[in-house]
């Protein structure tokens, strides 16, 4: 049992990895499966994708990955879940792909994004699905561990235990990269993402291109107004959006665009929008741990309640962040009140909400019944329930079939 639980724990730590799955449930005895899996929303209703279509035709989804190396295409499943659920079933025959640049320079690499757009029968919704893959920029760091998964050295290893090694190597480096990442090469992909996703229609976008997004602070708040955004993340994607945000903020906090009369019109604008993140394996505890608090923390209050001090210098109405966590996840963490309040900046206005969900199903090893991590870790994506809060959010949640009976709802207010 000892080494079963050291087993669990090396997987866990490395994060995500369909081969790592695989290995998993190899190992164990699976016998009768048992569904006690729960689901338990704490907080406020969760606005679905399908309440933007109220507002526009058009909504713009952007899918944030995290930890190990992923290829263009990784979101496939997500966009096909949602699809099904908003019922789109015309899907764009090619995608559009651009290779993002690194704005301080204009030529190094930093990610592809990829545009897919899915729409109803009748056209009347279009949902453009923008997936970001930033994993260029830690590969090459990651390749001083190269040698360690070389023909000259794993073969020294035990097969199952040389797997292992080379599941870390690809993951756990990736946190590390990020948090010590001096050029901000990943926070970078993420705004250049935003500012192309920001300023584009399908229309105007070529199939490949390889260029930077040149679109003034100015011009990115103006747009951000206008359209109707959604954030998808999961694992580091967390922590790398809410940074991303974070910029935005301070961008609008600027002395020398509150001068400015156009833009002060556009700013007092956004302080009636209302924004949606949706975070699977929610990590931004752990990836707080050694970061300085925000410029503004702990003022809610003051902030967000309309008869508070600073109510009109809030840059959002809400954030609405909805953190999808396994408990059997052993990277997925709950965000307290007590966390929004110290560690995210209050001119968000924040509203968090806990979805405690089981998305891997226990079985039985040894006699005992286990999880295995690697699945609670990766199958957010490809649940029922997730899915349906995603596209139809919790508002009608007593008639909907599938969360009625499979997810309990506790509302927390003030």
């Amino acid at each position: 049992m000892k080494r079963l639980l050291i087993l669990f724990a090396v997987f866990g730590i490395a994060g995500c990895s369909s081969f790592g799955k695989g290995m998993m449930e190899a190992i164990l005895d699976k016998g009768e499966e048992k569904d006690t899996r729960q689901c338990e929303i704490r907080g406020g209703n969760i606005p679905g994708i399908d309440s933007y279509f109220a507002k526009g035709n058009t909504v713009k989804v952007m899918m944030i990955h995290g930890v190990g190396t992923h290829e263009p295409g990784y979101s496939t499943r997500i966009q096909e879940n949602l699809a099904k659920d908003l019922n789109l079933t015309i899907f764009s025959k090619r995608f559009k792909d651009i290779t993002l640049l690194n704005p301080d320079d204009g030529e190094t690499v930093i990610g592809n994004l990829r545009v897919s757009r899915m729409q109803n029968e009748d056209k009347t919704k279009n949902l453009l699905f923008f997936e970001l893959t930033w994993s260029d920029i830690t590969t090459p760091q990651k390749n001083i561990l190269a040698y360690d998964y070389s023909g000259q050295y794993d073969y020294k290893r035990a097969a199952f235990n040389n797997t292992t090694k080379r599941f870390i190597n690809d993951t756990v480096p990736d946190p590390m990269i990020y948090l010590i990442d001096r050029n901000g090469l990943i926070l970078n992909s993420a705004k250049q993402a935003t500012c192309w996703m920001l300023s584009s229609k399908w229309e105007n976008l070529d199939y490949r291109q390889k260029k930077v997004c040149r679109v003034s602070s100015f011009n990115q708040i103006r747009d951000l107004n206008r359209e109707n955004i959604v954030y998808i993340t999961h694992s580091l994607g967390s922590r790398i959006l809410i940074d991303s945000v974070s910029d935005i903020v301070n961008e609008v906090g600027r002395e020398d665009l509150r001068r400015n009369k156009e833009a002060r019109l556009i700013i007092d604008e956004m302080r009636t929008k209302n924004m949606t993140v949706y975070m699977l394996a929610n990590q931004l505890p752990m990836l707080q741990i050694g970061r300085k608090k925000p410029a503004v923390h702990n003022q809610y209050d003051s902030y967000c309640t309309p008869k508070g001090k600073k109510h009109g210098e809030r840059v959002f109405n809400r954030v609405n962040v909805v953190a999808f966590n396994d408990p059997n996840d052993l990277l997925s963490y709950d965000i307290t009140q007590e966390f929004v309040d110290e560690y995210i900046d209050s001119r968000m206005c924040p509203a968090v909400t806990n979805v405690n969900i089981n998305v891997a199903k226990e079985i039985s090893a040894f006699g005992v019944g286990v999880v295995n991590p690697i699945t609670a870790h990766t199958e957010y994506d490809n649940d029922e329930r997730i899915i349906e809060m995603i596209s139809h959010g919790t508002k009608d949640i007593k008639n909907n079939p599938a969360l009625a009976t499979r997810c309990s709802f506790i509302r927390l207010e003030d």
